[in-house]
């Protein structure tokens, strides 16, 4: 996860492409990525959760990434699929981790989540 959050900041397609799973790369993959770069500041990545999964070779990361697209600050919460084949780890997917109004806010800022990134 960290290496994929650090070919993001440092516009590195071919890594981002090699390391996403055969099976979900799409053809266009390469061009929406060179086209977000350029638009796209990367401020920080934390680690929030690594669980193994059901199967064997398979494990989750669950991840909140703070980044600037076009001067507005935005974010990625993101509980991703990982597999390893042949000893190296490939993105499958993710999903949106529900977080209430009144847990604890994801970015790690030790506040409630509707009085930090939830507004």
């Amino acid at each position: 996860m960290r290496s994929r959050y650090t070919a993001y900041s440092r516009h590195d397609a071919d890594y981002l492409i090699a390391t996403w799973h055969s099976t979900h790369r799409s053809p266009q993959l390469r061009q929406a990525l060179s086209e977000s770069f350029p638009h796209t500041q990367w401020l920080g990545l934390r680690i929030i959760a690594c669980e193994d999964g059901e199967k064997e070779n398979e494990a989750w990361v669950t991840f909140f990434a703070r980044y600037r697209e076009n001067g507005r600050s935005a974010a990625v919460h993101e509980r991703s699929r990982f597999v390893r084949e042949d000893q190296r780890w490939y993105y499958i997917d993710g999903t949106a981790p529900q977080v209430g109004r009144n847990d604890r806010c994801p970015c790690g800022s030790d506040k409630k989540y509707k009085k930090c990134c939830g507004q």
